[in-house]
């Protein structure tokens, strides 16, 4: 435990957020308090008030910290500007996409409940006063992995909006239904983010033999 004099000489603002994010990734967000806080850091509530003005302002925080790894992990499949140069990238792109959104939520569940949920909401709302945080979002590498798709051939029309947020909706739904173990199939996750990911593909219209070479013939 970090004591008061050490956190005087460091950075005790630093020092909470990290205590928050442990403690969500431990699943004890409904526990998180700054008095909670103070007390593991051995420093006053004041000292704590005078970085946050409540437990929501912490929260905050801690939901910036769970979108800046999200977008990480996209950014490590699509790095901004880099358009895929074949076809089977642009389509090797879109499956680990999916991949990588629903094994983020299902390795971080707690923080990622707190993502969209209300505390989440609040964060997207201060991270669209930071144009650079803003710049290339998650949704971005989904709308350009669309774009490489059309761009190459393997699909004919340029997917609209209301196509992206569509297959994000149903991404997201299928991540919350295996967190929640109500699928069926919940314990074979591999197979539901091939089934996501190819049925996201087929609604862009990617063609069946294309979709059975990438995911293998269905049964």
């Amino acid at each position: 435990m970090a004591g008061t004099e050490t956190l005087k000489r460091g950075d005790l603002r630093q020092a909470l957020i990290d205590f928050a994010l442990s403690e969500a990734e431990a699943g004890h967000i409904e526990t998180i308090s700054l008095r909670a806080a103070s007390r593991a850091l051995g420093v006053s509530s004041g000292a704590v008030y005078r970085h946050f003005e409540d437990r929501d302002a912490l929260l905050i925080e801690v939901a910036g910290i769970g979108f800046e790894r999200l977008k990480h992990r996209f950014l490590e499949i699509r790095p901004e500007g880099d358009m895929a140069p074949t076809p089977e990238i642009a389509l090797s792109r879109c499956r680990r996409t999916t991949n990588a959104y629903i094994r983020f939520a299902l390795e971080n569940a707690a923080l990622w409940r707190m993502m969209f949920g209300r505390i989440g909401m609040l964060c997207q709302q201060k991270l669209m006063s930071d144009p650079e945080k803003m710049r290339y979002t998650p949704f971005d590498v989904l709308t350009e992995n669309g774009a490489d798709l059309h761009r190459l051939g393997v699909i004919a029309e340029m997917p609209s909006l209301a196509d992206y947020r569509f297959i994000w909706s149903a991404t997201h739904g299928a991540a919350q239904l295996v967190l929640e173990g109500v699928r069926q199939d919940s314990d074979r996750v591999s197979e539901v983010i091939d089934d996501t990911s190819r049925r996201a593909l087929k609604l862009l219209g990617v063609a069946p033999e294309t979709l059975d070479a990438l995911f293998g013939v269905q049964e």
